[in-house]
């Protein structure tokens, strides 16, 4: 048991490595800014979530329903957890094996375009 903590744990920081490097794209960008979710740091728009990494070493974000169920149904993606149910819009995309961050990127940023689009804000690029 031990080893799978130790294990996830690695994991974990690995993914929190690639995400904090993404992440400072976003920092500067009016209204975005870090909070606490899940135990994990994440990003935030207008007081909203849009991406974190889990508790297993994976990239979290919020996506259109219909975009995220198809992440899911071509094996990209999983569903997340809330309870004892699954969220329709929340998804987890494994740490790249190759760490480079590019499709985790690309998520990020259609995470964000989507978030900010709920606050009914103007769009500004990272």
């Amino acid at each position: 048991m031990t080893s799978q903590v130790t294990e996830r744990r690695l994991r974990r920081a690995a993914a929190q490595q690639v995400f904090d490097a993404l992440a400072l794209d976003y920092l500067d960008v009016a209204n975005v800014s870090r909070g606490r979710m899940f135990g994990s740091e994440g990003l935030v728009v207008k007081g909203k979530f849009f991406a974190f990494v889990g508790r297993e070493g994976q990239l979290i974000v919020k996506l259109p329903g219909p975009q995220a169920s198809a992440l899911v149904a071509c094996g990209e993606a999983t569903q997340v957890r809330a309870g004892r149910g699954t969220t329709r819009e929340w998804v987890g995309i494994p740490t790249p094996a190759d760490g480079r961050a590019g499709r985790w990127r690309d998520l990020v940023v259609a995470a964000y375009r989507y978030v900010l689009s709920q606050t009914g804000s103007a769009m500004t690029q990272p």
